[in-house]
């Protein structure tokens, strides 16, 4: 049986991290469970093989923004706490999608759900867009029937996750701007300065 690295959180929401063995990552989920633990991620050799493999395949799907992808994951749980059946919540937020190729996706993801596949398998497909924690745990709310909880965790992750890159962003901002200011005074140093 293969090793995972897993990354989880505990139903009182602390992390939790380690190695345990299993035939694959749905069995892991569930063994996770069973000790109170929600999966957020996993990873073995193997899968690591595969997603260089993949990500080639399906690269030309292009960027789609955490943004996109935090409103897509709150207003699905909204959806599912209202009853709203899984495929027509697919199609509304595929409506609703400023972007041509995320709406693709998710209307592709719905043919796939609507011809029987979980939601997790459907979304497996493109996981250069949903994230190994994003899909992770869509399969545990659909083995638990807590999806709208575990969706819930999702969008907490990705706005930290955002929260994270803005601040990093920001914090390169001004030594570029110095940078820039510094070039142009050396420019304008040579052009006035320099002749005379």
């Amino acid at each position: 049986m293969p090793k995972y690295n897993y990354i989880g959180k505990t139903l009182q929401g602390e992390p939790r991290s380690g190695t345990l063995e299993a035939k694959n990552q749905h069995q892991l989920a569930r063994i996770l469970r069973t000790e109170g633990c929600i999966l957020i991620s996993a990873e073995s050799g193997e899968a690591k093989k595969e997603k260089r493999k993949l990500t080639i395949s399906i690269s030309s799907l292009g960027w789609i923004s955490l943004t996109e992808k935090i409103m897509f994951a709150r207003n699905l749980r909204v959806m599912i706490a209202a009853g709203v059946p899984l495929p027509r919540g697919l199609e509304i937020l595929a409506s609703q999608s400023k972007k041509e190729k995320f709406k693709k996706i998710l209307l592709n993801v719905r043919e796939e759900v609507i011809k029987g596949k979980s939601f997790s398998d459907a979304l497996s497909k493109y996981f250069n867009v949903f994230s190994e924690l994003f899909i992770s745990m869509v399969k545990v709310g659909e083995e638990t029937g807590t999806m709208e909880e575990v969706l819930k965790v999702v969008v907490q992750q990705m706005e930290k996750e955002h929260q994270i890159k803005s601040k990093i962003k920001g914090a390169m901002v001004y030594p570029i701007v110095i940078l820039l200011a510094m070039v142009c005074i050396g420019i304008l140093m040579l052009i006035l300065v320099v002749p005379k």
